[in-house]
């Protein structure tokens, strides 16, 4: 099972002493032993002179300063989707999607809000335009002309794209791909 961003977060901090020699406990301490300023020059120092990881600095800095961003993932949704039109059509799409099974988990993350079941099936996010974008898990090569194919990266499986301008165009044969998408994952 494919870990969300919170539980990713976790990981690294509770395999800092494995990983680095030292506990986020022992980091802190460490930092607030220093004369750092802003998180531009604590990641550095942690990064430069301890040889930290990009994202077991930034899991240290977040404990340091005491702004975990996962802490409540939720308000990656109201940031993401901060107008009233594009909140309506998040909030729509979400439900809809909720809907199909219990077993769908949200994860948000910084920039979009993906759904899963064992994998990720589908994302939503939002483009300057107050226009949704619904990402999905289709076998190869969508037949489906709502969807344009998208390159599939590493890190995700999403290969179709639409977008939702309305709650009208979240419709059943839109609906169809989205059950579609869950089967697979």
């Amino acid at each position: 099972m494919a870990l969300g961003p919170k539980q990713m977060g976790e990981a690294i901090i509770r395999n800092l002493k494995e990983k680095t020699g030292k506990s986020i406990e022992e980091w802190i301490a460490l930092l607030e032993k220093q004369e750092l300023k802003g998180k531009k020059e604590i990641m550095a120092f942690l990064k430069t002179d301890y040889g930290l990881g990009h994202f077991q600095a930034q899991k240290v800095f977040e404990h340091y300063s005491g702004k975990d961003h996962y802490e409540d993932p939720h308000t990656f949704a109201k940031k993401i989707f901060d107008t009233k039109k594009s909140w309506e059509l998040y909030d729509f799409c979400r439900s809809k999607i909720l809907l199909m099974a219990k077993d769908i988990r949200v994860q948000p993350c910084k920039t979009y809000i993906p759904f899963y079941r064992k994998n990720k099936f589908a994302m939503l996010t939002k483009t300057k335009d107050d226009v949704l974008l619904l990402g999905l898990t289709l076998p190869e090569n969508p037949s489906n002309p709502r969807f344009t194919a998208i390159p599939v990266t590493a890190n995700d499986r999403i290969n179709a794209r639409t977008t939702i301008r309305h709650t009208s165009d979240f419709d059943e044969e839109i609906m169809s791909a989205v059950k579609n998408a869950y089967k697979i994952s």
